[in-house]
């Protein structure tokens, strides 16, 4: 049985689609001229995964003389989204808390930052009760971000 495809963007769609989300249609040579200053990609590629995007259904095409312009139909922010549930199946077995610890474990915070994820944290706690109080005083892993001293 074949394998489903799959909706998730590969590294080149998503330097394509980067392009688009800056908010206007394009035809392939204006794709590949924006994306020649970042990467020399030929046209007949840029062709290939525009395609490859329209049957992904991340793209629309419309024929406008003997061109096809592409314009994006996924939002920037529903494909951050689909790429992080992808990453957090994929690496850290679904755990939000997993995948919070190893960012946090990765690199030190500044006050500033670290403030702000802890408030970020605690609205969520609060959001989490207000819907379910009996998940409150549930035993559940806490995420804490410790403030540098300094």
């Amino acid at each position: 049985m074949a394998r489903p495809k799959s909706t998730e963007l590969t590294p080149a769609e998503q330097r394509i689609m980067q392009v688009l989300w800056r908010g206007r249609a394009m035809t392939v040579r204006e794709i590949a001229a924006e994306l020649s200053t970042e990467h020399e990609l030929a046209y007949t590629t840029v062709q290939t995964l525009c395609r490859i995007l329209l049957d992904k259904g991340h793209v629309s095409c419309e024929k406008q003389g003997k061109a096809f312009v592409y314009q994006a139909l996924t939002v920037q922010q529903e494909a951050r989204s689909q790429a992080l549930l992808g990453l957090l199946k994929k690496f850290f077995g679904g755990s939000p808390t997993l995948l919070a610890q190893h960012l946090l474990n990765q690199e030190a915070l500044s006050p500033e930052v670290a403030g702000q994820l802890q408030a970020q944290i605690d609205r969520a706690a609060a959001q989490a009760a207000a819907q379910d109080p009996s998940a409150a005083t549930a035993a559940q892993p806490q995420l804490h971000v410790k403030r540098p001293r300094g």
